[in-house]
Order: C-alpha cells, then structure tokens, then sequence
C-alpha cells in the first residue's frame, strides 16, 4: 500500500509516495509559491526531475494544480491507500492522528485562529486532495501533538488565569513531527530504547526549535503559542522582551499587523544581519568580514547555546544532543559554534567528523559525556507511521 503524504505550508506545498511496507521513497517534491508563479518540482528514484512552473493566482490554485500534476503519475504507480496531511495546529483538541471527516475539518477551521498562516491553507490541501482521490480515506497528523505531554507548569505562561483557562493562550510547541522522528531514529542509531535516556534535538530550518525529551516524551519545547516564540530563526525574531512591543506600538506609531509583519518576516537572521535570511549567505558574508552578518551569526549561536544549557538543566543531565532540519543537517560551522563551550556540561564534537558528515551520523568525541548525532529529519516519514497506525486500528461505533 501507498500512502500520500501532503506537507501544505503558507509558502510551498511538499509531497511524497511512500510504500507503507519498507516505507521506500516512490516520489517526492515540492513547490513553492513565494513568489507567485509557483515552481514546481518532481523526483523519482533513478530519473531526471521534472521541473515546471504552474501558473495559479492563489494558495488554494496552486495546491490544485500540483496535485492534478502529480494524480496522474500516482495512478499510473499503483493504488493510494491513505492521504496523510500534516497540519500545525491541533489546538489542546487534538493530541494524535486523527481521521478526516466533517466534524474533523469543521474543528480545524476553528483552530484558523491559532495558526493564521498555516491551517488554512492545511484545509486547502485536504480539500483538493479529497477532490482528486474521492473515497479514499484521508489523516491529519499535528506539530503541536507530540508536545501534549507538556507538564501544566511547562504549557503555562505566567499571565492572568482567565486567559490560559477561557482564551486557551498556553505554550503548543510546534515541530512535533520532526521531534518524534529524531527521537525514534536517534534510538535506532545507538541501539537503545526511545524510553529510556535523555535527549535535546536542535530543528534548525527556515523555523527553529529546541526540545528536551525524556523516555520518548516532549517535557519542554522552545517555541510556544505560535511558532514565533524562543530561538532566533531566518525571518523570525525569537523571543522579545514584550515591553520593547508595546513601546514601539506607543511612541513609534507600529500597529499589530505591523508588528506580525516585522517579527515573522522581517527580524531574524535577516534583520540583524541585513543580507539574508540564507544561513549559508551569512556564513559567507560573516566569513568576508560583513559585520550585519557576523553579528546575527553571533546572536543566533548564544542564543541556541544557552538554550541547549537550560534544557540540560531541565532533564537533570543529557545523553543525546541531537542537529537536525536544514542548518543543523548542513551548516557544519554553526554546529561546531555551538558546541563550543559545551564542554562544561560534557558535550565535545569530533571536528574531523563533523566537518566531513552526512546524516545519519555521530559527530561526538572519544572525551565526550554526550553522544552528538546529525540526523536527516523525516516528517513525512512520521506522518505515514501514524496514518499506518490509524489504518490498522479496527473501526469504532
């Protein structure tokens, strides 16, 4: 059986074919739609990727259009058992996959206010996909699921209880799907349970993330209500004191939609540094004596390294520390940076192996207290294991 896996983000679409069994790649791609025309991009083992530019006006046009592109192939390929979506957003609602139906979407649709940029265009997908593949039954998988094991002191933030209890504001945590990946395959790479040793995995993308877990549960995560909050990120400021943003609401005339504007899109690596938000450019820059580009480089680092201290103290101790997701899969300078230091919490790279690694891989020092491993995140992979899972569950009332 083969198993469909739509990853719909507010600025590209990624897809993959996956044999449940033996979970082999049938074909892969993506596109992107920032800016508008959007591109498009097919890989099939063993043959030449095919390359388009799908012409389409909106979100939703452009999600229909690459799944008329690929149905086709799909078909000609074998059977679709199941369309596996991942949605950011499940709210204290969902918790795990969950199949598709009405009252499912209708429940999404209410989540839209969470994650604004994200599950809409999540139900785009859905519904595009339930238009080229009728009958066949469709999943949603959640960012936000593997973090509901979050304690009530680590989900609350110190604000007025009405507002944690009636108004759901409350630390999420997003990147789940990622997260849950790692801490399986970091397991599988070290020979040893998921439940029993201590881990911090670093997601280092476009959007970044740190969580601690322990015995294969998330105890605390870096990003909160949105997807905004903690690290520095490409376009996203991380953490900011919130007094800074009522005094540039107040005396520099910013309205809300400006400051949505500003700290998702604007700050980051590219605000700091204003070259990129490229991790790769600003190591460049940064390497040719650019000062923006030093100093965002700088700042991301202290803030990661400190984060990856607070954790330690979190789970009492590490076993596993954990880079993963674009930059930490690939940005060999930043993850050496980063280490640096660490050494007073037991963490030493092997620099040698560091520097000529691909995932899956153990960078960690013969001195090391803490094994250090690159691992290539599989999102899709964790979709498809969950939508498997549902599947094989025997049907309720």
């Amino acid at each position: 059986m083969q198993i469909l896996v739509l990853n719909t983000g507010s600025s590209s679409v990624k897809f993959s074919v996956i044999e449940a069994e033996g979970e082999q790649m049938v074909l892969s791609g993506q596109a992107d739609w920032s800016p508008l025309p959007a591109k498009f991009v097919l890989h099939r083992p063993g043959l030449e990727a095919v390359k388009a530019t799908l012409q389409a006006d909106t979100q939703s046009d452009a999600v229909t259009h690459i799944l008329d592109e690929i149905a086709p192939i799909i078909t000609d390929l074998g059977q679709i058992g199941a369309v596996g979506h991942r949605v950011v957003h499940g709210g204290d609602v969902y918790t795990g996959c969950v199949r598709i139906d009405d009252n499912v979407k209708k429940t999404l649709a209410d989540l839209c206010e969470l994650a604004p940029l994200h599950n809409p265009i999540s139900l785009e997908g859905i519904h595009a996909a339930e238009k080229s593949w009728p009958g066949v039954p469709q999943f949603a998988s959640f960012d936000t699921a593997f973090h509901a094991t979050l304690s009530e002191a680590a989900r609350t933030y110190a604000v007025p209880r009405t507002w944690t209890r009636d108004w759901k504001l409350r630390r999420y945590g997003f990147h789940g799907l990622s997260h849950a990946y790692c801490t399986l395959q970091a397991a599988k790479l070290l020979g040893r349970s998921a439940e029993d040793f201590r881990l911090i995995i670093c997601h280092l993308g476009h959007g970044c993330s740190v969580t601690a877990v322990r015995d294969g549960a998330s105890v605390d995560t870096t990003m909160g209500f949105t997807p905004l909050d903690g690290l520095v990120m490409a376009t996203r400021s991380g953490s900011v004191d919130p007094g800074l943003l009522t005094h540039v609401i107040r005396h520099k005339g910013l309205t809300a939609e400006d400051l949505d504007r500003v700290l998702n899109r604007e700050s980051g690596l590219l605000g700091v540094s204003e070259v990129s938000a490229d991790m790769r450019q600003i190591l460049q820059a940064a390497s040719n004596g650019h000062e923006g580009s030093r100093l965002a480089l700088d700042v991301y680092v202290r803030r990661l390294r400190q984060t990856i201290g607070a954790m330690y103290v979190t789970l009492g101790g590490l076993d596993v520390l954990v880079f993963t997701a674009g930059v930490g899969e690939n940005a060999v300078e930043v993850r050496a940076a980063v280490c640096d230091g660490l050494n007073c919490i037991g963490i030493e790279l092997d620099q040698q192996a560091n520097q000529t690694c691909a995932p899956d891989a153990d960078i960690t020092a013969m001195t090391s207290d803490a094994r250090v491993l690159v691992i290539g995140t599989r999102e899709d992979l964790t979709i498809v294991r969950e939508t498997v899972k549902m599947l094989e569950k025997p049907a309720g009332p």
